[in-house]
């Protein structure tokens, strides 16, 4: 059986579960660990683990149990880059595969040809303002987009899981309405606490699709793991076409 090894942040309330219930019905393992980190450096942009990587990663089962590392903030992706959470997480456990939030969401765009989105978060503005720049680096541009920080006053992980799943809707519902040509919306952050099926309605409410954080990493791993039925099933659920190379 195939394994996943899940690093979530130790303030981070509602990741670890939300991934968990996704990967529920697959045949694969999930084996977790946690992190601390330091608040007042990933506030102003970047993002140092506490543990060092290598003891972090070492916390995980051995190699022969695990086959990819999922590191589960999507914010900590966009600070880092893509390249260098690579580089740091295969540096400290070489020869796996690797993803996280961010890198999931580039690579899911991608495939459905996403070039157009409308974002949601819940960050401060230096990490919310950091989207547009990492996002047009792989061809997707952000034509609309609102930050709940300050309206709602997030301050804590916590915060951000117990904002309520119909003001997000209803904030999507705004952008959309400001800017009507978006492929897709994202919710970014793996605190939010938003279920597959709160995605699905989302979709139908709005007519466009929604994705998130944790299940565009779900989508992923299944992906690098070759749970391509799974994988695909998924997509289908949140609105998205198969890609026109898999169409007969």
């Amino acid at each position: 059986m195939k394994g996943i090894g899940l690093v979530t942040l130790s303030t981070d309330p509602v990741g670890e579960d939300a991934f968990k219930a996704v990967m529920a019905d697959s045949p694969l393992r999930v084996f977790t660990t946690r992190t601390g980190y330091d608040e007042e450096n990933h506030e102003a942009g970047g993002f140092i683990p506490r543990p060092d990587w290598p003891v972090l990663l070492a916390t995980l089962p051995p190699d022969d149990l695990v086959d990819v590392i999922v590191f589960l903030c999507t914010s900590a992706t966009i600070a880092l880059g893509n390249d260098e959470l690579v580089h740091r997480l295969s540096s400290a456990r070489p020869g796996l595969k690797y993803t996280s939030p961010g890198m999931a969401a580039v690579a899911m765009m991608k495939e459905f040809n996403i070039k157009r989105i409308a974002l949601l978060t819940p960050y401060g503005p230096t990490l919310h303002d950091a989207f547009t720049p990492y996002l047009a680096r792989y061809g997707i541009k952000v034509v609309a987009d609102f930050s709940l920080a300050h309206s709602m006053n997030l301050v804590t992980d916590d915060d951000i899981g117990r904002v309520p799943v119909n003001r997000i809707q209803a904030e999507l519902s705004q952008l959309l309405r400001d800017e009507q040509e978006v492929d897709a919306v994202f919710v970014s952050c793996a605190a939010f606490s938003v279920k597959q099926s709160d995605l699905v309605e989302m979709t139908g409410v709005l007519g466009c699709p929604v994705l998130a954080s944790v299940h565009s990493t779900a989508w992923h791993v299944l992906d690098l793991l070759g749970e391509h039925g799974l994988r695909d099933k998924f997509a289908s659920d949140l609105g998205l076409p198969r890609p026109a190379n898999d169409q007969i």
